[in-house]
């Protein structure tokens, strides 16, 4: 699965690279842009227990708190990981080409929309919003 992230990180940074002209600032949005897709595929995953078991209630104070810390400690993991590797990233996923960078590019971006609809849905198909 962090193969996948690593993927993500390497071709968000490239997309990004073209709009900022300093390193920090597209090398951050792409570790910024990861961790938030992290966050909402755990919160899918969160909400799809929620459902099956048939949780009801608001969400309590301690809920948020896990998902605060959680977000936190994603955000310093990802920055841990991603800093400054943009090169090595570039050696491994750079080499591909033709139909190969191309799923690569689009599951990178697909990742990213599906785990932001897919709260969507879910709040939908279970009527949690």
């Amino acid at each position: 699965m962090l193969k996948i992230f690593d993927m993500m990180y390497y071709h968000l940074a490239t997309f990004n690279q073209r709009f900022s002209k300093k390193t920090s600032g597209w090398q951050l949005q792409a570790i910024l842009i990861i961790t938030v897709t992290q966050f909402m595929l755990l919160l899918d995953f969160w909400m799809i227990i929620i459902s099956i078991f048939d949780i009801t209630g608001k969400v309590s104070i301690y809920e948020k708190i896990i998902f605060t810390s959680m977000g936190l400690i994603l955000l310093f993991y990802n920055m841990k990981r991603y800093e400054k590797k943009y090169q090595y990233y570039k050696s491994i996923w750079g080499a591909y080409t033709g139909n190969k960078k191309r799923l690569q590019i689009f599951l990178s971006f697909f990742i990213v929309v599906f785990a932001w609809t897919f709260v969507f849905i879910l709040g939908f198909i279970f009527d949690k919003y």
